[in-house]
């Protein structure tokens, strides 16, 4: 028996490549799955640093990750760490880097920068070279706390992200009033691009929305585009970004009513 109303409607949007096992999952429970990834990455031929002892390397997503070692061809040296702003990433590093060299905030602690550098600064290390792995921008806060306590920061740019423009298709099937939408947001640069593209064609966001996202400044942002839209049912859920954790986040909220209610002030 299907777990969910026959017309809510999932709508996945990571980047190309890490929705299929989800959408699986999901579709195998009995929701119906939209696949529109919000965001296209392409990795960039930049040089990478050279992994030393004593030195930091913070990967900021799982993209980082991927994008740093496919160009690494030698085992990764004792004594360098290998940093993670959340848990994914860490799981994302275990196939690369002993466990003992991964530094990340805990499973119950909050995916940020702030969690990162507590976990740095109680181990009370020798300030060396603090490579930030990232896109094109990011974690500047992290980048300067780490300047201040004595570490020659250094931020690569390894791969790029680009917003996808959804065709109108698409964006009326999210704005489609004929029941639930459950929106996987995961990046405030993912929302972005989708509001863009909603705007382009003339568009409001959902009258009944569930969005399952990762971090507070993502639903924070989403509040605020319903601001405008106060008659309008939306709902958010703080999820782990784990793919388990994420199954089950959305499945909870295919069981909610698909009824307007008036969006959180």
């Amino acid at each position: 028996m299907a777990l969910a109303d026959a017309l809510a409607q999932v709508v996945l949007t990571r980047p190309a490549g890490r929705n299929e096992s989800l959408a699986l999952a999901l579709r195998q429970a009995g929701l119906s799955v939209l696949v529109a990834p919000a965001l296209k990455i392409d990795w960039l031929d930049t040089p990478r640093p050279v992994p030393r002892a004593g030195d930091l390397h913070i990967f900021v997503s799982g993209q980082a990750v991927a994008a740093f070692f496919s160009g690494l061809t030698f085992p990764w040296p004792t004594g360098a760490w290998a940093c993670a702003v959340g848990q994914a990433t860490a799981q994302a590093l275990q196939d690369y880097v002993p466990a003992d060299c991964i530094l990340a905030p805990a499973a119950d602690a909050a995916p940020d920068s702030e969690s990162l550098l507590a976990i740095i600064m109680a181990l009370d290390l020798q300030p060396a070279q603090a490579h930030i792995l990232r896109a094109g921008e990011g974690r500047d806060w992290l980048a300067a706390q780490l300047r201040q306590l004595g570490w020659q920061v250094h931020c690569h740019a390894l791969y790029a992200r680009h917003p996808c423009v959804w065709d109108e298709a698409t964006c009326r099937q999210l704005c489609a009033d004929d029941g639930l939408r459950i929106l996987l947001l995961t990046s405030l640069d993912a929302l972005a691009a989708i509001d863009a593209s909603l705007r382009q064609h003339r568009l409001r966001w959902p009258s009944c929305l569930q969005a399952v996202t990762l971090h507070a400044r993502i639903a924070r942002r989403l509040q605020y585009l319903y601001a405008d839209q106060p008659d309008h049912a939306l709902r958010i859920a703080l999820s782990p970004p784990q793919e388990t954790a994420l199954f089950q986040a959305i499945v909870a909220a295919s069981r909610q009513p698909s009824r307007r209610i008036r969006t959180p002030s």
